[in-house]
């Protein structure tokens, strides 16, 4: 039972079908903390869906999935089209990442300062200290990939799902990013499961590699990194 509970996800014989066609099928998870997971395979192959899947945007075809009832335990996504509001500041759109935390009424007047404070070290951190009053509508790609991690981050969920978070980025920034978002979920107790394309980040980065198959969705392979081949 004690082992159940320390699983921040687990799925059983999951399924999703996309029309008549199904992404993947039997799938068993079991997702520990600390741990960083790549979800991999060429386009169109379910990562997106398996990702919306998970954070219950949409309902499995089979199968059930599970997380722990803990109060404090909470999912966040970092959406490929990142979702920010491009009438707000850079900063007004980070801080919209703590809302979780306060009532409607206690930021009626603004965050705390300590909200402030935290999230102006995420912006510096992610070489956006200098744009925070600026709109996020004139930002470039890349700036507003980073924003929209800053802003998922500063969430501080207990499982991350990240849909191609450093899709835009240079290699330079995407594996800052990608250092960043594993070391703040490991510091948490939490984990996150990224969407990745570079074969080089996932043996980077990742502790284990989920790889779904175009052909046939019941021949994902969930494997293991070994410890040697990062850097």
């Amino acid at each position: 039972m004690m082992e159940a509970e320390s699983k921040l996800l687990r799925t059983e014989k999951l399924g999703l079908k996309l029309g008549k066609r199904w992404l993947f099928r039997s799938l068993d998870l079991s997702v520990p903390p600390g741990c960083f997971v790549a979800v991999t395979g060429p386009s169109g192959v379910g990562k997106t869906s398996l990702l919306r899947l998970l954070a219950g945007d949409l309902p499995p075809d089979e199968g059930f999935m599970s997380f722990p009832e803990n109060k404090k335990f909470g999912i966040s996504t970092i959406f490929q089209d990142l979702l920010l509001a491009n009438g707000a500041s850079v900063l007004t759109n980070a801080l919209s990442g703590c809302l979780g935390r306060h009532s409607d009424l206690s930021t009626l007047f603004g965050f705390p300062h300590s909200e402030k404070e935290a999230c102006l070290v995420m912006l510096e951190a992610f070489g956006l200290s200098n744009k925070s009053r600026q709109w996020a509508s004139i930002l470039s790609r890349g700036e507003r990939q980073r924003l929209a991690i800053c802003r998922t981050l500063l969430a501080g969920p207990t499982l991350l799902l990240a849909d191609e978070p450093v899709a835009s980025l240079d290699p330079e920034w995407g594996n800052r990013s990608l250092e960043f978002i594993k070391s703040t979920q490991l510091e948490m107790g939490g984990s996150a499961l990224c969407s990745l394309h570079d074969e080089a980040q996932v043996q980077r980065f990742a502790d284990y590699a989920l790889r779904l198959h175009p052909e046939s969705p019941e021949a994902w392979v969930w494997e293991k990194i070994s410890s040697e081949k990062k850097q």
